[in-house]
């Protein structure tokens, strides 16, 4: 993961043989891990890595995702997937993942995600920590001077 001045995330992975199905390219499940490989990055990002959720007792549970696979990735593409936290307040934080082939490839598919901020000590939703909030608060006011997507909030339908 890249992490410049601006908060920029960045994911990269390189698909693999095993990835590809029956069609000849990457099984949908895969765009899930990669697209949750990113969400990790997301956390360390703002401070919500493993060490600080095995010391607090607390994690971030995915609760509502929306994926939409636009082309088709092959064995040995390089993936590239930005994110940008969209919304966020006392206990959940909305992200949209952006995944190209390559850095300035097509988009391949994009991920619309809701977390939500988990104490399983006491096995309930909790507010985050006033630090998380802080870089939440530095990343939305950077993200925010970047164009929402056209998909952002888009739900399923079938035009007639």
């Amino acid at each position: 993961m890249k992490r410049e001045k601006t908060m920029d995330l960045v994911h990269e992975d390189t698909v693999r043989q095993e990835w590809i199905d029956y069609n000849g390219h990457m099984s949908e499940a895969f765009y899930v891990l990669v697209f949750g490989h990113a969400t990790d990055d997301f956390l360390d990002a703002v401070g919500l890595d493993s060490e600080y959720r095995d010391k607090q007792k607390v994690s971030a549970f995915t609760v509502e995702a929306h994926i939409r696979y636009l082309d088709q990735a092959r064995s040995g593409d390089l993936l590239h997937v930005s994110t940008l936290l969209t919304d966020f307040d006392a206990k959940r934080a909305r992200l949209f993942h952006t995944m190209r082939l390559g850095q300035e490839g097509p988009v391949l598919a994009t991920e619309e995600v809701l977390l939500l901020h988990f104490n399983t000590a006491r096995d309930k939703v909790s507010p985050f920590d006033h630090k998380i909030r802080e870089k939440l608060s530095e990343m939305a006011s950077q993200h925010g001077k970047i164009p929402r997507p056209k998909d952002l909030g888009r739900a399923i339908s079938m035009p007639g």
